[in-house]
């Protein structure tokens, strides 16, 4: 009888486990895919700040899917597969060039998405981003939501 209740506190105990670890790990794909359909459709660059000198700026960024096409000043479309890394403190937009033959390096540039409005920071070459801040040369980017 003592061994029925061993294994059975055993077994209760490790399904506890397994039940946890589940909870745990659908918590941060749950944080992903809102932050993945929010992002969704298109933002416009408001500005750009870096070690605290701010221009303005008319960026423009379309998330579709996993495909973000960027916008410059000029007119000129960059296009780039992307996926978010939420499982740190600080988020990350990865993005990989698709229209560049000879360089498809990705690059990780810090975001922050709350509502309408996105902060995207990134870092000099070579560098990640370390906050969601234009200090050490990293280029803050505050983008509104198309149509507000």
């Amino acid at each position: 009888m003592k061994s029925y209740r061993l294994q059975f506190s055993i077994l209760s105990l490790i399904l506890l486990i397994v039940v946890c670890a589940l909870s745990c790990g659908g918590a941060g794909d749950a944080v992903k895919s809102t932050d993945q359909s929010n992002i969704q459709g298109v933002w416009l660059a408001q500005s750009e700040s870096q070690n605290g000198i701010k221009k303005d700026v008319a960026y423009r960024y379309v998330f579709k899917g996993n495909k973000l096409t960027f916008t410059d000043e000029t007119g000129k479309e960059m296009n780039y597969s992307f996926k978010l890394d939420t499982i740190s403190n600080l988020k990350l937009i990865i993005i990989q060039p698709v229209d560049m033959v000879t360089d498809t390096t990705s690059v990780s540039v810090a975001y922050e998405l709350k509502g309408d409005s996105l902060k995207i920071v990134v870092a000099p070459p070579n560098m990640r981003p370390t906050e969601i801040s234009d200090k050490n040369n990293q280029e803050l980017i505050i983008c509104k939501r198309k149509g507000l």
